[in-house]
């Protein structure tokens, strides 16, 4: 494995590590923390599909 597929790795798991942990301390009572953290993984994934999209118009052009 190549130095930047290890980093990738260890940046995702330390994302889902810290927000496992971000939500398991929480201060806001679960069903708000819910809707939140519906709305933000609906919002990444719009900002992802829309990543995606440019990458694949950039590969397509070249």
């Amino acid at each position: 494995m190549s130095n930047s597929n290890k980093f990738m790795t260890a940046l995702v798991a330390a994302t889902a590590v810290g927000a496992a942990a971000g939500l398991l301390f929480a201060p806001k009572p679960g069903k708000v923390t819910r809707r939140f953290v519906a709305m933000r993984a609906h919002r990444m994934r719009n900002r992802t599909e829309g990543y995606v999209g440019s990458l694949r118009e950039k590969m397509r052009d070249s």
